[in-house]
């Protein structure tokens, strides 16, 4: 009897010596998932949504309009800086094949603090108009359909509507303020730009047109 309890109290020990090894093994398995998981959540949260790149990869930045925009056909790259001070530096030279061939344009005056305000004016080119408000006075013209630019002159390559633009000065009580141009595909490229007011160059008028 005795004996028999010995085997009995060792098979006990065993039984629970397996169970708490057994319990064990389990535990470890739990915390390695649940280390597996938090990886996974981690690399979640460093992944753009969609797209299968970390966060930190490098995304490029938006094109803004002067990367988009064309100059007689070309890349920006290729358009002519028309920088404000070199406006007053080249001469303004308008070819054979577009004199006489435009009459006017129509320009959007617009009013940054009222939409309601704003306003289109078509101007013949050579003359001016005021906006009393803010004391300006606008000349407009000349008109160029396919705007490019020289060493020494603005001009336009021919008379296809590639890339219209339209030279603007602006006065304010009598002092120019602005002497630039205004491209049509490119509202805001080397516009005149003001904290009330903005314009647009928004069509051109062929002379052949009543």
């Amino acid at each position: 009897m005795k004996q028999n309890g010995v085997w009995i109290l060792a098979l006990t020990l065993a039984l629970i010596g397996g169970a708490g090894c057994s319990s064990g093994d389990d535990e470890s398995m739990t915390a390695g998932a649940g280390e597996e998981k938090t990886l996974a959540e981690v690399q979640g949260k460093n992944r753009l949504e969609g797209s299968g790149g970390l966060v930190n990869d490098p995304v490029p930045p938006p094109l803004s309009d002067s990367q988009l925009a064309e100059g007689s056909g070309g890349q920006m790259k290729d358009h002519p800086n028309v920088g404000v001070e070199e406006v007053l530096e080249r001469e303004v030279f308008v070819p054979d094949n577009v004199e006489g061939k435009w009459k006017a344009v129509k320009l959007l005056v617009k009013n940054k603090s009222d939409e309601s305000l704003n306003e289109m004016r078509t101007v013949t080119l050579g003359d001016s108009f005021e906006i009393p408000a803010a004391e300006f006075k606008i000349t407009v013209g000349p008109f160029f359909p396919n705007f490019v630019m020289s060493e020494r002159s603005y001009t336009s390559m021919n008379n296809q509507l590639i890339n219209p633009a339209v030279q603007l000065v602006v006065e304010e009580k009598g002092k120019i303020i602005y002497k630039g141009w205004a491209f049509k595909k490119f509202p805001n490229l080397y516009s005149f730009e003001h904290e009330a007011y903005a314009l647009e160059l928004v069509e051109s008028i062929p002379a052949d047109v009543s």
